[in-house]
């Protein structure tokens, strides 16, 4: 998403006016819709079934495309190329899943151990665009009143994508922050873990935000500590203070970007996977 803002930012300073069509899962096409560059969403029904999917397609058959760009570079995303209406289909050269089969060509970064974000850099190489990533990223939210006086407050994610890279102590960490400071300490997430402080500059959101409330929540924040997750790429993307918590993930290739202009805490380094 940063990639492509940086695209079409470079794409106006040459004059050329960019439509982006965006596929995008059901469940994250909240977040996506408060982009101003994006034109059009498509949803992948992740629980639509077969039915789900020929929609889809349908959908995406509807338009005919100057460029058909697959960052994913799964089967089911190298189908959804597959089945585009356009001559230029652009893959990652580290596709999986016999996906690479859907593509005219496939494009990789110039490095060995490129970050996640400039593996998608490197697509838009064919466009003959500069896609330096925009920082602070342009997002207009849909203000909620509920959640419009949280400004300053410290945003803590205790949740990630499983046990495995979710760190325990973030009841801890939190009783300490509102003993040393007078911030307010706000958890962000979905599943509740078992304890939760008592206190009355903590503020409990956990299950109580969509995905179009964490622009708006992480651009009044003070900063944000959170579990290798997406907020943490959010936050960054924000240019807000961060805080990364990373356990078996390798910080250095899928932390906040760029790396170098976060705070950042690695497992040790034979965790990594």
């Amino acid at each position: 998403r940063q990639a492509t803002e940086g695209a079409n930012q470079s794409a106006k300073a040459q004059g050329v006016e960019l439509e982006i069509h965006w596929i995008v899962r059901d469940c994250f096409a909240g977040l996506l819709r408060c982009s101003p560059i994006i034109h059009q969403l498509f949803l992948f029904e992740r629980h639509g079934g077969i039915k789900g999917f020929i929609r889809l397609i349908k959908a995406i058959r509807a338009h005919t495309y100057d460029f058909v760009v697959d960052g994913q570079g799964l089967l089911r995303s190298g189908l959804m190329t597959f089945f585009a209406r356009s001559k230029h289909k652009l893959g990652r050269k580290d596709a999986r899943e016999g996906s690479f089969l859907f593509y005219n060509a496939t494009y990789a970064p110039q490095k060995e151990q490129p970050h996640a974000v400039e593996i998608l850099q490197a697509l838009l190489q064919p466009l003959k665009l500069q896609s330096v990533p925009q920082i602070p990223l342009t997002l207009s939210p849909n203000i909620s009143e509920a959640f419009s006086d949280y400004k300053g407050a410290i945003l803590l994610f205790p949740n990630s994508r499983g046990p495995k890279k979710e760190w325990p102590y973030f009841f801890e960490l939190t009783q300490i922050l509102l003993e040393r400071t007078d911030k307010t300490c706000i958890w962000l997430g979905q599943n509740l873990p078992q304890k939760v402080p008592q206190h009355p500059r903590f503020i409990n959101l956990m299950g109580k935000t969509a995905l179009s409330d964490l622009p708006m929540l992480i651009q009044n924040a003070a900063c944000v500590i959170a579990n290798d997750s997406g907020p943490v790429h959010l936050a960054a993307a924000l240019g807000k203070p961060l805080v990364g918590i990373y356990g078996p993930t390798d910080s250095r290739r899928y932390g906040p970007y760029p790396v170098a202009d976060h705070i950042v805490f690695q497992a040790p380094q034979q965790d990594l996977k």
